[in-house]
């Protein structure tokens, strides 16, 4: 198994040239996690298993024994997002205008490139993974310049007892105040998922929760949970695994306790590799509940692989539970499933007394939203006593 450093984004680079291989890894190293391979069968065979850990992929174009134009469509075959910075010794015109037809060709260099010229196309490469949502555009590039340059800040709110009505804990948000002028909330995360954005962004926050965790500690008469959100995509990382682990060490230090939110929308929550790592957190005190519940396509796959310790019942079940009588009665059963396999319900989005009250009778256990609090600096969250009604 070839191990790579979370931090970094990952280039898959295939070139016969043993020399240009050992060069290039020996240089870009420090910047990147270079996976070589000095011929086309072992990169395809390697990048079926592993090409959602790919960020770009630097290739030769002619290889003995394999077209160069089939190791193209045999790439797009196994990873079609993942943009590619082709090197030749010759290309015609007719030739260029075929690769880049044939794949999503970032652009093309002339053997032998120097390498700060392959180290700049791979930049721009980065840059070009995109989503487009709402008619806007963010790259993952954007994000970590955001996070880097502290174009981002935590917010905190309440997760609230639902038979006591008080606060048991909080969960850590992020926001980013400038993006957040251009772009929505969620399609800044989105174009973190599945790229080392994400652990940047996760380990930011870490950070923050460490730097606050006095005052945090304070806000209480006993040990508060405090709940981060955390990409499957990280938690499959055995690197970035010891850095929670290492994270809730440092909380537990403080009197804190600490637990893990991830979303079910990924294929990665059904990952070995992430349920491996999932049950080593669930084995060394780290709770991991499943967010949003209900809204993507895994969720009663999920609730039997005996790694999570709860579902948090996405807010479009919760805020529409007392008039919608299909969604109100999924969360009964969302309830009713969950606890006949001992696992605690948090009902987020409670936006009102009556949805509150509804919750409670269900029998949750934690509840959130606005109702009780928006999310904000930790100075300005409430952190005591609330009324049902």
């Amino acid at each position: 198994m070839i191990n790579v450093n979370p931090f970094k984004p990952t280039v898959v680079f295939v070139d016969d040239d043993e020399n240009m291989l050992r060069g290039v890894t020996r240089a870009l190293g420090q910047r990147y996690n270079v996976i070589s391979f000095s011929e086309p069968a072992g990169a395809l065979s390697w990048l079926r298993e592993n090409h959602r850990k790919v960020d770009v992929i630097l290739s030769d174009l002619a290889m003995p024994g394999f077209s160069g134009m089939r190791l193209l469509r045999e790439m797009v075959s196994v990873a079609p997002n993942i943009p590619r910075v082709l090197l030749s010794g010759h290309l015609d015109n007719s030739a260029m205008n075929k690769a880049i037809n044939t794949a999503f060709v970032s652009c093309i260099l002339s053997k032998p490139a120097p390498i700060e010229l392959i180290r700049k196309s791979i930049e721009q490469a980065l840059s070009s993974r995109v989503i487009d949502l709402a008619g806007t555009l963010i790259t993952p590039g954007l994000v970590m310049r955001a996070i880097k340059n502290n174009g981002y800040s935590v917010v905190f709110q309440p997760r609230i007892d639902a038979k006591t009505g008080s606060a048991c804990g909080l969960e850590v948000l992020v926001r980013f105040p400038n993006l957040q002028k251009r772009f929505l909330l969620e399609e800044i995360i989105l174009a973190c998922e599945g790229h080392p954005a994400i652990n940047l962004l996760t380990t930011a926050v870490m950070n923050e929760v460490r730097k606050q965790a006095k005052d945090i500690r304070s806000r209480f008469d006993f040990s508060p949970t405090v709940s981060i959100n955390c990409s499957p995509y990280s938690i499959r990382n055995n690197c970035f695994l010891e850095e929670i682990l290492h994270f809730r060490s440092d909380m537990l230090l403080r009197d804190i306790r600490i637990e893990v939110e991830i979303t079910e929308h990924s294929d990665i929550v059904k990952d070995p590799a992430f349920l491996a790592n999932a049950a080593i957190l669930k084995n060394r005190g780290v709770a991991i509940y499943i967010d949003d519940f209900g809204s993507g396509s895994n969720s009663v796959e999920l609730l039997e692989t005996g790694v999570f310790a709860g579902v948090k019942i996405d807010r479009e079940f919760i805020a529409t539970a007392n008039g919608d009588c299909v969604k109100s009665s999924f969360a009964e059963w969302i309830v009713k499933a969950s606890h006949d396999l001992g696992l605690r319900v948090v009902a987020e989005g409670v936006e009102d007394a009556k949805v509150a009250q509804r919750m409670q009778a269900l029998g949750v256990e934690e509840m959130q939203g606005f109702f009780f609090a928006r999310p904000a600096v930790l100075k300005k969250t409430p952190t005591g006593a609330f009324a049902m009604c």
